[in-house]
């Protein structure tokens, strides 16, 4: 915004049937500081609004209705007369010395025309040369017109700041204020909502990296798991190994032990055959005896000496048989006892048949899992 202080002055004015003013009228040239004064109606006011009109102020505040009204008219006949014409043109001392020519004049139509330096231009043209020069025309900011002291003074705070605005030329930015005011709004309303989303995105990458941390652990167990179930089924494996090594060890001990026992068995079986084969000789020495006992008992009466000698024979012989019955007796114990042992043992070889065929199973089914006793971790780890 240009400065509000203009470095420059009016130097004069020149007017051509402006209201009061008949015919081409030079009023200067202006000091730093000049008073124009006057009886009443001599055209101090008039003056006045020559500069407001050259510098663009409507005319409603000159004192006129329309634009015809402020041209020169020696009665009431000449306001109705057409083609006439009038201007005002203010010649502005810059600081380098150079003269400026502001003009504005009445057309014959009722218009106005806007001339710099001779050149015909636009009102917005002719404005903004007058704002470069610190001269705001909706402000009116060069002029105290009558009455507007008294005006100030009266007004309350919030008319005061109106003034202000428009003196200072800042009414002017309202409208830009305001939207900008609006932008601002919607800028700092977006901001916020940026603002949320970027903290919405701020927790979602943090839950985000925790999900992966967690994924990552999960990854990390789930190796860790894979590994410790390898090592756990060689471990298992291991000891199936070794079971069925030791195992095949005890069977291999049992089947030892079968022969063993069926060598015993068939010896013993051997022995009771032979003991059956005593018993069989020593019923027919019984049966013998015996039908000598009878053929002496006939012979008893006839033969007491030799009955005596038998009777010692039979002593003998009972003698001999009692012995031979108590070593059968103790046989056929023995004979019983051993068939327990073959039954007990016959009963351990096809238990130990169930256990290898058990483990054989085992063996063939290495990937699946196997249950481990605490004794038998025992045993591995020892």
């Amino acid at each position: 915004m240009p400065s509000m202080a203009s470095p420059g002055k009016i130097l004069k004015l020149e007017m051509e049937n402006f209201k009061s003013y008949k015919g081409l009228q030079t009023i200067g040239p202006f000091k730093d500081f000049t008073a124009i004064i006057g009886p009443n109606g001599a055209g101090k006011s008039n003056l006045m609004d020559a500069i407001s009109f050259v510098l663009g102020v409507r005319t409603g505040h000159l004192r006129g209705a329309q634009l015809k009204d402020l041209i020169y008219a020696y009665d009431d006949r000449e306001k109705e007369q057409k083609g006439r014409r009038a201007f005002v043109r203010l010649v502005y001392l810059l600081p380098d010395g150079s003269e400026l020519q502001f003009t504005r004049a009445i057309t014959s139509s009722g218009g106005s025309e806007y001339r710099i330096d001779g050149k015909v231009v636009n009102w917005d043209e002719y404005s903004a040369r007058l704002k470069e020069l610190g001269i705001l025309v909706k402000a009116r900011n060069f002029l105290v017109f009558q009455g507007d002291v008294e005006s100030i003074a009266s007004k309350n705070p919030k008319e005061l700041t109106a003034l202000f605005e428009q003196i200072s030329g800042s009414e002017d930015l309202k409208r830009e204020y305001e939207d900008l005011e609006e932008k601002k709004a919607r800028a700092e309303e977006k901001s916020a909502l940026v603002y949320q989303k970027k903290r919405t995105v701020v927790m979602e990458r943090k839950q985000k990296k925790e999900q992966k941390e967690e994924a990552e652990k999960h990854l990390r167990l789930q190796e860790q798991l894979k590994s410790l179930k390898k090592e756990h089924f060689l471990w298992q494996l291991f000891t199936i190994h070794n079971d069925s090594i030791k195992m095949n060890a005890e069977l291999d001990a049992e089947k030892r032990n079968q022969e063993d026992l069926m060598q015993e068995l068939e010896k013993f079986g051997h022995e009771a055959d032979k003991k059956k084969k005593e018993q069989e000789k020593y019923q027919k020495e019984i049966t013998q005896c015996e039908r000598k006992i009878k053929e002496r008992s006939f012979k008893l009466d006839k033969h007491q000496p030799e009955l005596l000698k038998l009777n010692e024979e039979m002593s003998r012989i009972n003698s001999k048989i009692k012995s031979c019955r108590k070593e059968l007796e103790r046989k056929m114990v023995e004979r019983r006892k051993h068939a327990v042992e073959i039954k007990e043992l016959e009963s351990g070889i096809q238990d130990l048949s169930s256990k290898m065929d058990c483990l054989r199973e085992k063996s063939r089914d290495v990937g699946g899992k196997l249950p481990l006793a605490d004794s038998q971790l025992q045993e591995y780890f020892r």
